[in-house]
C-alpha cells in the first residue's frame, strides 16, 4: 500500500500531470497510486481550476474550443471565476456603439459578451456581464447597484435575439420603470482589438508547480515523491494559508531561453497546438511547464524548483509534447502525447526571470 504524497491516506487514484481540463492525450504519462482520491479531487482540483479557468490558458481554451472530461462542470470564465480566482475581463472599443464593451472567446471567434453597458455622466462605460443562469431579479438588481452609477447617461443591453426573450422580463422584474437605449445584438468575429485583464494568484502558480512535480515523478520512478528533498515543494503545493505572493519566486521562475529548440528538429508550430512538459536532474531537480505552444501565442516557460539532488543521481533529462489532433477530437482523446529527444546544453542557461515582481 502506498501513502498519499499530501496526507496519511492511501494513494489510490490515477493522476494526469497535465490537467484533464486541457483534454486527454493518448500515450500521456500517468502517476498511479501516489495521491489519494480526496486530495486529487478536492485539494489539487482547485489548483487545476485556477490554471485552466483563471489564467491566459482559460482564454486559449475558449478560443480553440478545448474541452475537458464530459463529466466536468461547464464554466464560462468570462462570466465568473473559479476556485477563488477572478473572472476574465476582455474589453474592446466598439466604433459603431461609440463605447467600450466586454468580449468573450468562443471556438475561434471573439464576440461581445451578454451584458448591460451603463455609461455614467462622465462618459465612462461600466459593464455588467449576465451569466446564462442568472434568473433572480433581486440578484440582478444588487449587481447593478454594485456598479455605483446613480444617474446613468445611457444604458444598453447587448444580447442575441433569443436571449432577449428571458432577459427583458428579468430586467422588467428587477427595474419596473427601466428604459433602455438602443439594444445591440452580440457581434461575432470581433476584429477591433481587445485587452484581457486577468489575475494570476498564488493558487495559480501552485497549480503550475503541481503539474511539474507530478510529471517529474512519472519520468523518474526511482523517486517516490515523499523524499525529504521534496518536502518544501509538497508544502508549497498544498499550503492554502500562504503568505507573501512573492514566495512563488522561491519555487518558480520564467525561463528566458526556448524550451523546445533542437528537440523539435527545427519544426515550428505552424497551425498546430501543444503543451510541453520536461523534467531534469542536475544539481537541482527541475521541471519545465509550457502550456499552449502555438503560432498565435508566445507562451511562457515556467521552471519549477522541486528540490536538491542530495543523492548524487546522474544528470538526466526527459520531455513530452502533448499535441492536439489537427482534425479535432478522436473519441475521448484530444490528441497524442509523444516523448521528445532531450539533451543538455553544454552552456549554462541564463538566469530565470522572477514571475512575481515588486
Amino acid at each position: 500500500m502506498s501513502v498519499c504524497l499530501y496526507c496519511p491516506n492511501e494513494g489510490d487514484s490515477l493522476e494526469h500531470p497535465l490537467p484533464a481540463a486541457f483534454g486527454e492525450f493518448q500515450g500521456a504519462p500517468q502517476l498511479e497510486d501516489r495521491i489519494c482520491t480526496p486530495c486529487n479531487t478536492n485539494r489539487l482540483g482547485l489548483l487545476d481550476q485556477q490554471v485552466s479557468r483563471c489564467g491566459p490558458e482559460a482564454v486559449l481554451r475558449r478560443f480553440f474550443g478545448v474541452q475537458g472530461r464530459p463529466t466536468h462542470d461547464k464554466v464560462n470564465p468570462h462570466y465568473r471565476g473559479s476556485a477563488g480566482g477572478r473572472r476574465l475581463e476582455m474589453t474592446g472599443y466598439d466604433k459603431e456603439m461609440g463605447m467600450e464593451v466586454e468580449l468573450e472567446c468562443l471556438q475561434g471567434e471573439v464576440r461581445q459578451s451578454r451584458q448591460l453597458v451603463v455609461v455614467d455622466s462622465l462618459g465612462k462605460a461600466h459593464h455588467l456581464p449576465i451569466p446564462h443562469d442568472l434568473r433572480d431579479p433581486e440578484v440582478l438588481r444588487s449587481r447593478y447597484l454594485a456598479l455605483g452609477v446613480s444617474q446613468p447617461r445611457d444604458v444598453r443591453l447587448i444580447c442575441d435575439q433569443q436571449e432577449s426573450e428571458w432577459l427583458e422580463p428579468l430586467f422588467k422584474a428587477a427595474f419596473p420603470t427601466v428604459s433602455f437605449g438602443e439594444r445591440a445584438l452580440c457581434a461575432s468575429n470581433y476584429e477591433n482589438g481587445a485587452v484581457v485583464k486577468l489575475q494570476l494568484t498564488d493558487r495559480y502558480f501552485r497549480g503550475i508547480a503541481k503539474i511539474g512535480f507530478h510529471y517529474f515523478l512519472t519520468q523518474f520512478p526511482t523517486y517516490i515523491g515523499s523524499e525529504p528533498c521534496f518536502a518544501n515543494i509538497r508544502s508549497f503545493i498544498t499550503d492554502e494559508e500562504g503568505g507573501a505572493i512573492d514566495r512563488v519566486n522561491t519555487f518558480i521562475g520564467q525561463r528566458q531561453n526556448p524550451l523546445l529548440g533542437p528537440m523539435m528538429c527545427g519544426a515550428r508550430p505552424d497551425g498546430w497546438r501543444a503543451h510541453v512538459l520536461c523534467a531534469e536532474i542536475r544539481e537541482e531537480l527541475l521541471a519545465h511547464v509550457q502550456l499552449f505552444v502555438c503560432a498565435d501565442y508566445s507562451s511562457p516557460v515556467y521552471t519549477v524548483h522541486l528540490g536538491t539532488n542530495h543523492h548524487g543521481a546522474g544528470v538526466r533529462a526527459t520531455g513530452h509534447i502533448y499535441r492536439y489532433s489537427d482534425d479535432g477530437r478522436r473519441r475521448k482523446f484530444s490528441g497524442e502525447a509523444r516523448a521528445l529527444k532531450v539533451s543538455h546544453a553544454a552552456w549554462e542557461p541564463p538566469p530565470l526571470k522572477p514571475v512575481i515582481s515588486s
